[in-house]
Order: C-alpha cells, then structure tokens, then sequence
C-alpha cells in the first residue's frame, strides 16, 4: 500500500521526485556526486554498479536508466552492460570492480532478506 499519491505515469523514481521538489533537488545532486564526482571509479564503473543493482531488484526503470548511462561512457558497449548486469563474474572488468560488484550484490541480497524479514541488523525482534 502507498503512503503517498504519486502522479500516474511518472517511472522509477520520477514520480517521488515530482511528488516533492523540496527533497528532489537535493537528492539529485546526491546522485550526481555519488555517479559522477571526483573519484577512484570511472563513472561508467560507478553506473555499471547502479545497473547491476537496479537489475538485481528488478527495477527495469532503473537499470535501463543506469545501463544507458554507463554504455554512453563506454562507446554504446551494451553487450559489456549486460554481462555485468547478468554474469559479472565473468564480465571483461576489472578484478577490482568484479569485486565491488559482488560486495554490492551481497549488500542487495541482504539487504532484500531483512526486508522481507521486517526487520535490519542491529534492530530488536518484533514482539508480537
């Protein structure tokens, strides 16, 4: 059940971002500098990461999104996206980033387990 309206038609996190302009702006630029700032990770790496991610939550606005961005900085290399989304063990990347990809997947399982449990690491049990 949603706790807020959403604009109909908006994907992804469109229609949340539409819903409050006031967090919007400052989530976007969150974004920005999490895929495209300064850092040890090309932004192509940072959003192949994000793609894998959004694949494995299967969220197809997202990982499209995501794929689309890391292929445009990497020459419309689609079929490397795909690989990392589908098998990064044997995707042609870097050792480095086939082991961020596997801790990023390991956080998203767990991550959907304690979901799926209603509750996180560190939180007391439910008494019911």
């Amino acid at each position: 059940m949603a706790h807020i309206q959403l604009q109909e038609g908006l994907p992804g996190i469109v229609g949340p971002l539409a819903f409050s302009p006031d967090t919007a702006h400052p989530l976007c630029q969150l974004a920005e500098v999490l895929l495209r700032g300064p850092n040890t990770l090309t932004s192509a790496e940072r959003e192949m990461i994000a793609a894998h991610v959004s694949y494995r939550n299967q969220c197809n606005f997202c990982q499209l999104s995501h794929s689309a961005a890391a292929a445009a900085h990497l020459g419309g290399n689609y079929d490397l996206i795909e690989s990392v989304k589908l098998n990064p063990e044997a995707a042609e990347v870097s050792n480095k980033l086939k082991a961020l990809l596997a801790i990023a997947g390991k956080v998203q399982k767990e991550g959907q387990a304690c979901h799926l449990r209603g509750r996180y690491p560190g939180t007391p049990k439910r008494r019911h």
